[in-house]
């Protein structure tokens, strides 16, 4: 029977593991193994000609623009933290019209992501375990919560694992957390604060839960280290964020557009009744959550297994923090297919259960080196067929930069000296990124907040810019005419079409 006692008599073991190190070998493997998912299945990689999601798209301009001088939310507007802009501003740097530095952030965050993962398999684990981590690098990639690469949420998994580790390695050794691990801890929550504060909600289940269980255990001097070096943290990564606002003169920009328009002027209900309310968005969140990344609840749930089998205290942990970052994720009643990625971090878990029951299965490893050779391989190429077959992305791969709207309009663009553009009522589509010119107008593309259409039709009266791009959506303006359309597969078998206006002569 699959419910056996020789099945979860592996999962019930409570030996405490000795401190295991990744060595350079597993290490290697682990970065050529998201080298490969990052390249294959994020639009960013070389392997695509461009970037062309809307998302990311914009935090490149919004990065570009920084780097040119604008000042964030003040001259330039976008909802996301402002830390994750300078990070797409270092992007802009490696290069300037092109997602390639942002494809090496991609590589070096989910390096980070799944070192991590490996760190957590090993509290529970011997090192053979690590051969699952594929198994993770293609369900998070080639998900269609990843989207199309670059998202907040891609970056901010390292910075959440790391919490998970600790958190879990508190547990089976029963120690209290170091204070440099505190002190990382805070400068991890900080950074995911000013990336997208809707992701803190692990960090509301996890700190709840380590203030009673310092309780518990009465380590009051520890619990004074826990709240000192946890603030030290938040202060290293947040100080920097103050003071470059405030070197501007623009902090109060940063309260408004960040945290005031996210919370109140960026969230929907359909109800009154707040209870109700917050009810119906966490239920449609979920609808969207299961259509997305089912793959994640259906690991949470098998590792759900592991750690109530494993620890009560792990398990409370364990339940508290997959609610809390849900919750928080979904609240606010938007559900836009990236949400869902966060919640990755929990599905180291469901690969130990993985690996227990195939300890208990009794399955062996081949033993001779050309056995094990054949079955790498086997095993190598299919997950790099898996990755280009599941991939929603993969179907752009082969298009050339000629076939892309982006380009084809920029040929035009770029023959004007000093060029301005507008994209018009949709958001960022590349053709910034990829024509190099930084916006003039703070609206520089359609935005999800009411007054942000009605400072972009004022630009188009007041003609700032050269040429207006638009998407599906044809004009006749006064002040600009036609001059080029193009027709695109913007995602598979989803076709728009974009004008290019240019300003009418005198």
């Amino acid at each position: 029977m699959i419910f056996s006692k020789n099945l979860f008599r592996p999962l019930r073991d409570r030996i405490v593991p000795q401190e295991q190190h990744i060595d350079k070998r597993s290490m290697l493997f682990l970065l050529i193994m998201v080298f490969g998912a990052v390249t294959i299945c994020s639009k960013s990689s070389p392997l695509y000609p461009l970037n062309n999601w809307d998302d990311a798209n914009c935090f490149f301009t919004v990065g570009k623009s920084i780097a040119n001088g604008r000042v964030l939310y003040q001259d330039i507007f976008e909802q996301k933290g402002p830390l994750l802009y300078f990070l797409y501003s270092g992007a802009y740097m490696i290069s300037h019209n092109s997602f390639f530095g942002a494809y090496l952030l991609e590589i070096l965050t989910g390096w980070c992501f799944v070192m991590l993962s490996a760190k957590t398999m090993l509290l529970f684990c011997d090192k053979k375990s690590l051969f699952l981590l594929p198994v993770l690098a293609l369900t998070v990639c080639a998900a269609p919560a990843f989207e199309q690469g670059g998202s907040a949420e891609e970056i901010c998994l390292p910075l959440l694992m790391y919490s998970v580790y600790i958190g879990a390695k508190t547990i089976v050794y029963d120690k209290p957390v170091r204070k440099r691990e505190w002190l990382v801890i805070g400068i991890t929550s900080g950074a995911v604060l000013w990336i997208k504060f809707t992701l803190l909600g692990y960090y509301f289940g996890f700190g709840l839960f380590m203030l009673f269980y310092y309780a518990l255990n009465r380590w009051g001097k520890e619990l004074v280290y826990f709240l000192t070096f946890l603030l030290m943290g938040e202060l290293i990564i947040s100080v920097p964020v103050f003071l470059y606002f405030m070197a501007h003169n623009a902090l109060a920009y940063l309260f408004e557009v960040y945290f005031y328009c996210n919370i109140f002027l960026y969230s929907v209900t359909t109800v009154d009744n707040k209870f109700l309310g917050l009810f119906l968005n966490l239920r449609t969140g979920f609808v969207s959550y299961l259509y997305n990344f089912w793959i994640s609840l259906l690991m949470i749930i098998i590792g759900g297994i592991f750690v109530f089998l494993r620890s009560k205290r792990l398990a409370t942990l364990y339940c508290t923090t997959v609610v809390t970052t849900f919750v928080l994720v979904y609240m606010g009643g938007r559900c836009y297919t990236y949400y869902p990625l966060v919640m990755a971090v929990f599905m180291p878990f469901g690969l130990v259960t993985l690996y227990k029951m195939l300890i208990s299965s009794g399955k062996k490893w081949p033993s001779s080196a050309p056995a094990r050779t054949g079955a790498v391989a086997g095993l190598t190429g299919l997950w790099g067929i898996l990755l280009l077959l599941i991939s929603p992305n993969t179907y752009m791969i082969g298009y050339s930069k000629e076939q892309l709207p982006q380009y084809r309009f920029n040929d035009i663009i770029s023959q004007k000296d000093n060029a301005t553009l507008l994209n018009y009522k949709f958001l960022d589509g590349g053709f910034y990124t990829v024509s190099e010119t930084v916006p003039d107008c703070r609206f520089f593309c359609e935005l999800n907040m009411p007054y942000a259409r009605r400072e972009q039709e004022k630009y188009i009266t007041e003609t700032e810019a050269d040429y207006i791009v638009t998407r599906d959506y044809y004009v006749d303006f006064r002040e600009y005419e036609l001059i080029s359309t193009e027709r695109f597969e913007t995602r598979q078998d989803t076709y728009n079409t974009y004008y290019l206006y240019q300003k009418k002569s005198v």
